[in-house]
């Protein structure tokens, strides 16, 4: 086991099988439908919450972990004696609290000697989930905490996203829409193209006509991958695993790629983005240990 354990939470929106299979250790937020709560991907699978999102008259609401969450975990992998160090990769400040949680957690088991470094990923989704793969692969190649930093530090700007909505009302309704705010209101024939910029939801473009969105997302992919070079991609979808299917045809055809792997947008990134989100995520393979 590595020296360097990576824990991150359940907005990075991997796969339990990839967090397994890298030792990742994900601490969960939760998901309210009225009185009813789940943790998102541990009592609710992204399948079940659209499926009860579609159902329900209530709107879901989400709320972060508390700092005991994380102290728990920091402390049930402290207690492997081959732990050294801890690394927290979480969902950007601007957008909630979670990072603010683990912070204080990470202050609260100093005391003990346990050594964590509480990472703001400034992203959401497989943004975060792309910057603990490649966490998580430099942890089990033998990287030290203060490398995996620096490239977590690197991936910040290295690891983008292009990504569409059906609506901009859940992201609106939930107070998450950033620089956004500015597309609402006669958009009833645009399709906004959106990213994730300096921590918030910025608009890229608008496009006119549903038909242009996925070869525009393509274009946006392919004038940002640097020059040619083999791309890691991750290909994220609310509710809409047809039109991801589509989306990789068509990126495969355009960019070089080293890996690919598809993800289903959780619960807890679905109440603010919404069913019919679609993404895509990518950097370069400079990010992952040789």
């Amino acid at each position: 086991m590595s020296r360097v354990r990576i824990v991150t939470d359940s907005t990075c929106d991997l796969p339990a099988e990839v967090r397994r299979d890298l030792a990742v250790e994900m601490v969960p937020l939760k998901v309210h439908f009225g009185e009813e709560v789940y943790l998102d991907q541990v009592t609710i699978s992204p399948e079940e919450f659209y499926r009860k999102l579609e159902a329900s008259s209530v709107m879901p609401t989400t709320s972060q972990p508390s700092p005991m969450d994380f102290v728990n975990v920091y402390e049930q992998l402290a207690a492997d004696p081959e732990t050294e160090s801890i690394v927290s990769i979480h969902l950007s400040s601007d957008m909630s609290g979670t990072y603010q949680s683990a912070v204080m957690a990470g202050q609260m088991v100093k005391d003990k000697g346990i050594d964590v470094a509480v990472v703001d990923s400034r992203m959401a989704s497989t943004m975060i989930g792309a910057q603990v793969v490649a966490a998580a692969r430099m942890a089990l190649a033998g990287c030290s905490k203060q490398e995996i930093l620096q490239m977590l530090e690197l991936a910040k700007t290295e690891v983008r996203v292009v990504f569409i909505v059906d609506t901009l009302e859940y992201l609106r309704r939930n107070g998450r829409i950033g620089r956004a705010a500015s597309l609402i209101g006669g958009l009833l024939k645009i399709k906004p193209v959106l990213t994730v910029a300096d921590g918030v939801v910025t608009p890229l473009e608008k496009l006119r006509g549903s038909s242009r969105v996925l070869p525009r997302m393509i274009e946006l992919v392919s004038e940002n991958a640097a020059s040619g070079d083999p791309q890691v991609v991750y290909i994220l979808n609310a509710n809409c695993p047809d039109r991801a299917k589509e989306l990789e045809s068509m990126l495969t055809e355009a960019i070089s790629i080293e890996s690919l792997m598809h993800t289903s947008i959780g619960a807890v990134i679905g109440t603010h983005a919404g069913p019919g989100t679609l993404a895509v995520v990518w950097h370069g393979t400079n990010l992952w240990p040789k």
